[in-house]
């Protein structure tokens, strides 16, 4: 397959009005922004009641609770050093996911990378890149404020973190998270087929039966420039996807050397790595989330070998080979969900 990088899209995601006699099953359309995220969902239903305020709701009460990019979240006032702070149910979910992504990685995942990815150029805000590569000196004494171990949960609520100037960040989890509460809600009113997307998370349910097919989710490598670019077609039911990547935000120095954002908590430097981008299919948007993330930090070999003891995860990798030749490594469990179209 001719792909280098991934992102992520929905195909179809049209609003049609496909009958207006009242009980007849009908595409339902919401997108909006609540908070600091943006949200879409389509769904298939006979009720044409709006749930967008409903929505809007649940995504801005995760939003006040674990956006770093909400300055009055529950985890923007940790970062600024207001604690002990008290963990609503959404935080408490979500630190309890990323220590298990955090085990499991080896600690190679680590959400207090914060300090580290500020002094590299990569903060909340566009990518600016730095005059003066950091020493190891310097790069040592701030990983001493590096450690998930460091910021934990106690029993009366309260968050608590060993050091004033930790950073939490618990994005790579929270938009799969997101868009899990979000079907949850949908099902709760008895809608069985919809397609939720939150940032490049999505997640399906049920199929799209006015079609009588799959969800699909459309899969593109937009550096494929000239008219022969490849295209993916996901075929997904009851299943969640995410891709993570290390080509949107880099920077380049003087003498060409590539600095991405992603930052390997052992040395306090950008990750250095044959990986350009993971895509993982898995029961959860939380778990396709995180999965894929952790993989791009663990690399290639050690990414074959978890995925080999857990055969219920899905996943599409891109690499770069010997000449910095692309490759793709696909599991077995994968292929049986991609159509290729050539264009």
């Amino acid at each position: 397959m001719k792909t280098r990088i991934l992102t992520l899209c929905l195909g179809g995601l049209l609003l049609f009005s496909c009958d207006s006699k009242k009980g007849t099953p009908k595409y339902q359309e919401i997108e909006g922004v609540a908070g600091t995220v943006e949200y879409r969902v389509k769904y298939i239903s006979t009720d044409t009641i709006s749930l967008k305020s409903s929505i809007d709701s649940i995504v801005r009460t995760i939003d006040n609770s674990l956006s770093v990019y909400n300055e009055e979240s529950i985890v923007s006032k940790i970062n600024k050093g207001y604690v002990p702070i008290k963990a609503d149910e959404h935080f408490k979910k979500v630190y309890t996911a990323a220590r298990e992504i955090w085990k499991e990685s080896g600690g190679k995942y680590d959400p207090t990378v914060g300090l580290l990815v500020k002094v590299w150029g990569f903060g909340r805000e566009m990518v600016q890149p730095i005059s003066k590569i950091p020493t190891d000196q310097e790069l040592d004494s701030l990983k001493q404020y590096v450690g998930f171990e460091k910021v934990q949960i106690g029993s009366d609520g309260y968050v608590k973190k060993e050091h004033q100037a930790i950073q939490i960040d618990l994005t790579s989890v929270v938009r799969g998270y997101t868009v899990d509460v979000i079907g949850d809600f949908l099902q709760s009113k008895g809608i069985n087929d919809y397609v939720v997307k939150v940032a490049g998370e999505i997640k399906v349910k049920g199929k799209n039966t006015l079609e009588g097919k799959p969800w699909v989710v459309n899969v593109i490598d937009p550096y494929e420039l000239d008219s022969n670019y490849s295209e993916v077609t996901l075929k997904l039911t009851n299943e969640a996807v995410s891709t993570d990547e290390n080509f949107r935000r880099v920077w380049i120095d003087g003498t060409g050397r590539r600095f991405v954002h992603i930052i390997d908590p052992s040395t306090g430097k950008p990750l250095e790595s044959e990986m350009l981008s993971a895509t993982v299919v898995t029961k959860s948007a939380r778990e396709s989330d995180s999965y894929a993330t952790m993989f791009m930090l663990i690399g290639l070999e050690k990414s074959k070998e978890f995925l080999a003891k857990h055969p219920e995860i899905k996943a599409l990798i891109i690499y770069s080979a010997e000449g910095n030749k692309a490759e793709t490594y696909i599991t077995e469990n994968m292929k049986p969900l991609l159509v290729e179209n050539k264009k």
